[in-house]
């Protein structure tokens, strides 16, 4: 009797546990992203050969007349290093043929048949089935295709070919430089000048694009030997990059340098005056989509003769401004460096905005303005859910909608950061979305087992006409009891499965007592009904 109840509560225990490993484990296709063919337009994009779509039966079938005939899919294109995990599809009858080509048209290779669609294992960029009819019975109602893409993280550099050795003149020094890689997404440039005496030119923007960039600059004074530093940033990351250089004065310049000391040690030294007087930093023009936002920084330099206390910097009162940094002071002829953000709201007009910054003293104040050209939105990021499903685990659940009329293909680079802004994780997806139509997807994001804590996860995307990217703020629990637990976006609704089994589990056992009491087993129970 104790054993029928024991093997009885022993299969609950295992249904039970089983729920939770599909739930947690995410049991599906293994890819990080999918081809999913189901409508009479997804299949318009193959080729059709004595069939066609029927619109009643919502499927593929032979065309009125015809005794056997093929359809052929579009060719895939999975980027750079895809792996082509399997290929799933609804209907029935149908016998497929598959090629995993380098060739954009797939002309390096032929159609072969595969005894396994659910492991198909083929690596390579573009991919295409071929699916073969030969009976009035045979459909082909959907297919899905699901593939990996490996992680890219992309990255910036940047070089200086200029200003280097020595120059002999004080203005319009050249001053050329080269970025690479990163998205080009909101790049953002400046450089600063220092000497072995401190800060010769302060942190000033510039404007810059990926290749190759040339611009000049002055100096105010001979400088001898300076070292100059250009600051690139965008989506991808941050970079730097130092030349150094020397500059010399011709025996004219120096001979008259010395006259004019020479009559000046003839004239009294008067007091110097002094002078409170704080200045801010030339900002770009900037372009940032609707919804969008851009971090900058502005240099602010106290021009006068007096430490200037408890400079703090202000925005106008758009409410475009998220500003970093709290009330610092700033010696005579020193500077320092403010960090911010504008986020542009999803109502924004299409059109040039002008802003204004300030940054106030207890001594003294100066305002700086620029111009924001807000552009047009056309594609639609949200995340709409975040869990770690597994401790190795984090999946994003996100939609896209499509704004501008037209399909795009969008790529897609998922990052998780530390508190410090270090990159922690990452991973990326390319998906594809209809004309003025929505859309749901998932990633999955490998983690390192141990990492937990306050994160920020950030998606940079970029497709044909659009690129913008989102920032949202994580927090990651430590695996509990071998599942991982994720607090955070849309994490609730792993907890309440949680409890639901804890849940059902205390039940059985109480049945399984209560049985066991009564002297009666599951057999009894259900005979007696």
């Amino acid at each position: 009797m104790r054993r029928e109840v024991s093997v009885s509560v022993f299969a609950v225990l295992i249904v039970a546990a089983a729920i939770l490993t599909v739930y947690y484990l995410n049991v599906g296709p293994t890819g990080f992203a999918v081809f999913d063919q189901n409508t009479q337009t997804s299949f318009d994009e193959g080729v059709y050969a004595n069939v066609a779509y029927d619109s009643n039966a919502s499927a593929v079938v032979l065309d009125i007349n015809q005794t056997s005939g093929d359809y052929t899919s579009k060719i895939f294109d999975g980027g750079s290093g895809a792996t082509w995990n399997s290929l799933v599809s609804q209907g029935s009858g149908v016998t497929f043929e598959v090629r995993n080509c380098t060739a954009a048209d797939c002309s390096d290779t032929n159609f072969t048949s595969v005894s396994d669609l659910n492991n198909l294992n083929l690596t390579g960029r573009y991919f295409q089935y071929r699916s073969s009819f030969d009976s009035v019975n045979d459909t082909l109602a959907s297919v899905t295709v699901d593939y990996t893409v490996p992680a890219v993280e992309p990255t910036v550099s940047v070089s200086i070919s200029e200003p280097s050795g020595e120059k002999t003149s004080l203005s319009a020094l050249p001053l050329v430089f080269t970025i690479t890689g990163g998205t080009g997404a909101n790049l953002t440039c400046s450089y600063d000048i220092n000497y072995a005496g401190g800060v010769l030119v302060a942190n000033t923007g510039i404007t810059c694009s990926t290749g190759a960039n040339t611009n000049s600059f002055d100096l105010a004074d001979k400088g001898g030997d300076n070292t100059l530093t250009v600051y690139v940033s965008d989506t991808s990351g941050n970079a730097s990059a130092s030349s150094g250089f020397s500059v010399s004065v011709s025996e004219e310049e120096e001979t008259t340098t010395d006259e004019e000391e020479e009559v000046t040690e003839e004239i009294p030294v008067e007091e110097t005056p002094t002078v409170t007087q704080v200045s801010l930093g030339a900002i770009q023009s900037q372009d940032v989509n609707q919804g969008g936002s851009s971090q900058l920084t502005v240099s602010v330099q106290n021009t006068g003769t007096v430490p200037l206390t408890s400079c703090t910097l202000t925005g106008d009162d758009s409410g475009w401004f998220s500003i970093t940094g709290g009330a610092i002071n700033i010696n005579a002829g020193e500077g320092s460096t403010y960090s911010f953000s504008i986020n542009i709201p999803e109502d924004a007009g299409v059109e040039a905005h002008t802003l204004g910054l300030s940054v106030d003293c207890a001594e003294t104040t100066t305002s700086q303005s620029f111009t924001v050209n807000v552009l047009q939105k056309k594609l639609d990021f949200n995340i709409t859910n975040v869990q770690r499903t597994r401790e190795d685990r984090v999946r994003v659940d996100y939609s896209l909608t499509e704004l501008a009329g037209a399909d795009q293909d969008v790529q897609i680079f998922f990052t998780i950061a530390d508190a410090s802004g270090l990159q922690v994780a990452n991973a990326s997806q390319n998906s594809s979305v209809d004309a003025n139509e929505t859309d749901d997807f998932r990633a999955n994001i490998p983690i390192n087992e141990s990492l937990e804590g306050n994160l920020t996860l950030s998606a940079a995307f970029n497709s044909q006409v659009y690129s913008s990217s989102v920032l949202e703020p994580i927090t990651l629990g430590a695996p509990i009891g071998g599942f991982a637990i994720f607090e955070g976006v849309g994490g609730a609704g792993g907890l309440i499965i949680l409890i639901v089994v804890v849940l059902v589990l205390v039940a059985v056992f109480f049945i399984a007592r209560k049985m066991r009491e009564s002297g009666k087993t599951l057999s009894d129970l259900f005979h007696n009904q």
